[in-house]
C-alpha cells in the first residue's frame, strides 16, 4: 500500500484547522518539533512512524485514520470502521480500560 505524504499532511493540516491549531501549538502537544512539520510540508518528505503516532496521539485519533484516505478507508470492514469511531470517542481511562479487558481475553495470544 502506497501512503500519499502530502494528502496525510492535508488531512493534518484540516484537523488543526478544525481545532484552531497552529503548527506550533501541534508540535507542541504531540512531543515533536515544529521543524518536523516544516520539513514535512516543505520538502514533502515522508512522515516517520514516530510523527504518524505523536500526531495521531495529539488529535486524539487512530494512526490508521491519518494515513488512509476516505475511499480507502471505505475498504474496511464495517466492524473496523465502528470500533475506530467508537475508540476515538472515548476517554483516555476508557480506552485504558478497554484495552485491559481486550487484553484479559487475549492472554493466550500473547
Amino acid at each position: 500500500m502506497y501512503f500519499n505524504s502530502e494528502k496525510i499532511y492535508q488531512k493534518v493540516e484540516r484537523l488543526c484547522f478544525e481545532k484552531g491549531w497552529s503548527l506550533y501549538r501541534l508540535a507542541e502537544l504531540s512531543n515533536i518539533s515544529v521543524n518536523s512539520l516544516y520539513s514535512w510540508r516543505d520538502r514533502k518528505s515522508s512522515p516517520t512512524l514516530y510523527l504518524i503516532e505523536s500526531i495521531a496521539k495529539a488529535f486524539d485519533v487512530s494512526p490508521i485514520s491519518l494515513l488512509l484516505q476516505e475511499e480507502e478507508l471505505g475498504a474496511i470492514q464495517a466492524e473496523h470502521k465502528e470500533l475506530f469511531t467508537r475508540w476515538n470517542g472515548l476517554t483516555t481511562e476508557q480506552k485504558s480500560s478497554l484495552m485491559n479487558m481486550l487484553r484479559s481475553f487475549t492472554r493466550d495470544i500473547e
